[in-house]
């Protein structure tokens, strides 16, 4: 199931194809380029339920561009790194997202954790917002190079929403608030008074109480088809087989109760598939409103929609859960809706979409084992529901290396697979004893001096190497995981250390249960790249092509340079 890392992606940082990446103006524009992000959506996944496909999905495979061979080349491959390459054309090393959080340095000199969407003002106060990326994005260039051109960005996510539209105030960014069941924005931007008129009246309309009402407190299985698909890999895992190793937020088994979650109906309601529904509701009545007339104006605009509940009912309950074919069989659906509003809109040739993903999904490594017992792969654990976490463990080890106090945390802590010394406490003082005389400095070159050794000796199953940053100049170049390290690595956020995954092996919250993503191996990295409309072809291609080529892509239809993409063109001649 595991593909090498190096199979597909070697020249990590160049093109997606053959030739130097092409940012040139192209033919005439569009009046819409739309960007559909599926949330966790490995290629895999996609391809093996194409049977199950009736509407939307089914249409962007039989009628669209299908990039059969799409990589990430970058090694946190996370919602924040996934959404900001989506939207630039670039990988995080240049973008700065490299994770959905990280380490900084605070304004006491203390660290914290920050996460990628959370911008720190001048007074102190934090609003959601897209400070921390570091190039524009392709919405950014158009609405700067076009006068006239609008953004329109939804998703159930934050940084998902913040992250394809940019970093102009005028763009129109829309989240689901979970405590108010309603979309939001901040005031990072200022919407147009239309787009804040479509949203006031959806929510006073469709939000807040309306949800509930609208669906109930279960969450239903859809009917299924009439003849099962029988395609290899078209079947779930049955229930009753993952029911121990997964999360129950809902409950285990269809059909689920939306009433059990801690957080209440909306945090249920959040980890179902009615919250793209909600997404695609509000993306609906955007295309419709006559007022914000978005693709019937004199300039092109951008609509960027991101549906979340694959990643979130992923973790939960696997992605290879019929809960997940659940949400797949669903979304089939809104996108279908999709595409007949913006056939509506004028001929299809005025009209170009990209669906792709932010990263795919590891199955549920505990669950796998028990059905294939060859199967390598595991879990390490850094969270309040395990004791210790691996951070407080990793910390008792350096510290014993080091002959320090354990109570001084060498190791700050951990975020994806990024590692922080705590840099504010350094230099520690040794005890004594094997290490020398008490009181010797303990600096970060101490703790790199015996770091890949600890991890080498305790946590071999789980990590395959650890890259010092302090290192990276000497970054092995026949390492496969070193091309994916370097286009991740950004010197004030990627912390002192990366540690390196084996296979199979997670960074999660929960010691037995759930799944994840965040690796450079192929179920992490390999993800879907559809492109329909504006005269691309019926096709399938399996020529190497990345995530970071649909900005250019669309940027090229638009007539928009994008000079910090990696990512090349792969439009037609209009």
């Amino acid at each position: 199931m595991f593909l090498g890392v190096a199979a597909g992606v070697a020249g990590v940082e160049k093109a997606s194809r053959a030739g130097a990446p092409s940012h040139t103006a192209g033919p005439p524009p569009l009046k819409l380029a739309v960007i559909v992000s599926v949330d966790g959506l490995s290629w895999a996944r996609l391809e093996s339920y194409r049977p199950w496909f009736v509407a939307g999905l089914k249409r962007l495979l039989d009628e669209g561009l299908v990039e059969t061979a799409c990589r990430y080349r970058h090694l946190t491959t996370e919602t924040g790194p996934g959404h900001s390459s989506l939207a630039t054309g670039a990988p995080p090393r240049i973008t700065g997202i490299v994770a959905n959080r990280w380490f900084e340095r605070g304004k006491g000199g203390g660290l914290r954790a920050v996460n990628s969407v959370d911008n720190v003002l001048p007074n102190g106060e934090s609003l959601l917002g897209p400070g921390n990326l570091r190039v524009p994005t392709l919405a950014d260039r158009l609405v700067l190079s076009r006068p006239g051109s609008r953004t329109v960005s939804v998703s159930a996510k934050d940084r998902s929403a913040i992250f394809m539209a940019g970093r102009d105030r005028r763009h129109a960014v829309y989240w689901f608030d979970r405590k108010r069941g309603e979309f939001a924005t901040s005031a990072a931007y200022e919407p147009p008074p239309a787009a804040r008129s479509v949203v006031t009246a959806y929510n006073s309309s469709r939000g807040g109480a309306a949800i509930r009402d609208r669906f109930g407190a279960r969450w239903p299985r859809l009917p299924l088809l009439a003849v099962p698909p029988t395609a290899p890999g078209a079947q779930p895992v049955p229930g009753p087989a993952l029911f121990d190793f997964q999360i129950p937020d809902n409950g285990l088994g269809f059909d689920h109760d939306l009433t059990l979650h801690p957080d209440d109906y909306l945090g249920s309601l959040y980890i179902s598939p009615f919250i793209d529904d909600l997404v695609a509701d509000l993306t609906l009545a955007f295309l419709h409103d006559e007022r914000l007339a978005l693709g019937r104006g004199d300039a092109p605009d951008l609509l960027t929609v991101g549906f979340s509940a694959q990643d979130v009912v992923s973790h939960s309950y696997g992605n290879e859960s019929e809960e997940n074919l659940d949400v797949l069989r669903r979304l089939d659906l809104h996108v279908g809706r999709l595409l007949e509003a913006l056939e509506g809109l004028g001929p299809r040739g005025t009209v170009a979409l990209a669906l792709s993903a932010d990263h795919g999904f590891l199955v549920i490594p505990e669950a796998e084992k028990k059905r294939n017992p060859a199967f390598q792969g595991g879990r390490l654990v850094d969270s309040e529901r395990t004791m210790p976490s691996f951070t407080a463990r990793l910390n008792r080890l350096v510290a014993e290396e080091l002959c320090v106090d354990p109570a001084t945390r060498p190791v700050f802590g951990v975020e994806s697979w990024a590692l922080a010394y705590n840099r504010p406490a350094l230099p520690l003082r040794t005890l004594g004893g094997r290490c020398g005389p008490a009181g010797e400095p303990v600096t970060a070159a101490s703790i790199d001096a015996v770091l890949p050794g600890v991890v080498g000796r305790f946590y071999k199953e789980e990590l395959q190497e650890v890259l010092l940053v302090s290192q990276r100049d000497r970054w092995p170049a026949d390492d496969p995981a070193v091309p994916f390290a370097r286009n991740d690595f950004d010197a004030e956020r990627s912390g002192d250390a990366l540690l390196i995954p084996r296979p199979g092996v997670l960074m999660h919250w929960d010691p037995g249960r759930g799944s994840g993503h965040g690796s450079h191996y192929d179920y992490d990295t390999h993800v879907p790249l559809i492109l329909w409309g504006a005269g691309f072809p019926a096709e399938r291609s399996d020529t190497d092509a990345s995530p970071y080529d649909v900005a250019p892509t669309l940027g090229h239809l638009l007539g928009v340079t994008l000079p910090d993409a990696v990512g090349r063109s792969l439009a037609p001649k209009r």
